[in-house]
């Protein structure tokens, strides 16, 4: 019997058809081969240097498969086993590419609730079920593994030919950069905290969704902003893609103060998969700045730039 594998790589996911084998398997690259990827091209990994390996940790892969036509799932493989080869994970399913013959493939990954998945046998279904819910105590945390989602329709298998999925993250990654231009050392005590953070989103993309007020949340504690050897003080956090903005308060111990210096600013509405570049920069008012948005102390002001790009690493949107 001809097996139809699926590659999935950290980088670029590839899917299959297949059996429950166990991840540390082998798996012939024979049959159809569909791939499975994260949509990150070279230029993504210039303008985010930090692209971390965690962060396209794949801990479980589901698929499901309906007819071109219908809504209805003719086949499902949740929490699949699979392997890795390389750069590629592979996943195996058992039935010949002429017993499938054309069909949509949807791919959900890191999604552990086997039981929620297996219940599911629509599209409708699908589109209805939201991420696993966090919180101000368990925060997005990339070696727990993101939920991602990708489709590819009409694939034909007995085509002989790759089907490419991409998966995306269903958060927004923000990297947040603390600068102090004139004076390096103003201040080496530097954290952040995020409100407004939605706590779940869904897994097929739906703007139109509203989520009540209470489904948003605080983070419970500050967060670092740590040297990174050439005086920024940086840190990354990962929220999931919501209709609202999420809120900054930065706090600065400026010239060793006691006190913290507050400033507050919203953030971007989060988009899955967008890499979010926020600078932050203090300057010393002399009374004719305006680069900046906001003042914390009549001294200092605040300048905040955003760098926005998409899924793909083209800027998108550029301000202050």
């Amino acid at each position: 019997m001809r097996k139809i594998v699926y590659y999935i790589v950290p980088v670029l996911l590839l899917l299959i058809a297949c059996t429950r084998v166990d991840s540390t398997e082998s798996i012939p690259e024979e049959g159809s081969i569909i791939r499975l990827g994260l949509p990150q091209p070279f230029r993504t990994r210039i303008v985010d240097e930090d692209n971390l390996a965690s962060e396209q940790t794949i801990h479980t892969i589901s698929v499901f498969l309906t007819d071109p036509s219908s809504d209805t799932f003719t086949h499902t493989y949740i929490n699949t086993g699979f392997s890795t080869s390389g750069d590629y994970k592979l996943v195996s399913l058992p039935e010949e590419p002429a017993d499938l013959g054309t069909k949509n493939i949807y791919v959900v990954t890191n999604y552990d609730d086997a039981a929620t998945l297996e219940a599911l046998s629509t599209l409708t279904d699908l589109k209805n079920l939201h991420t696993p819910e966090v919180n101000k105590s368990n925060n997005l945390d990339p070696l727990k593994g993101f939920c991602m989602y990708g489709s590819t329709l009409n694939f034909d298998f007995t085509s002989g030919t790759n089907a490419l999925v991409e998966v995306e993250r269903t958060c927004a990654k923000m990297r947040i950069n603390l600068t102090f231009p004139e004076n390096p050392t103003l201040s080496t005590n530097n954290s952040f905290l995020i409100q407004h953070a939605a706590g779940y989103t869904y897994i097929i993309e739906n703007p139109t969704a509203v989520l009540p007020l209470s489904d948003y949340f605080n983070f419970a504690a500050d967060l670092p902003l740590t040297d990174n050897g050439e005086q920024t003080y940086t840190n990354i956090v990962y929220v999931y893609q919501a209709p609202q903005p999420p809120v900054i308060t930065l706090y600065t111990y400026i010239n060793n103060s006691a006190e913290p210096q507050s400033y507050t600013a919203d953030l971007p509405i989060p988009d899955r998969n967008y890499l979010y570049d926020i600078d932050i920069r203090v300057y010393e008012d002399t009374g004719s700045n305006t680069r900046t948005t906001s003042s914390l102390q009549p001294e200092y002001k605040y300048e905040y730039i955003v760098k926005t790009y998409n899924s793909q690493g083209e800027l998108v949107e550029d301000y202050k």
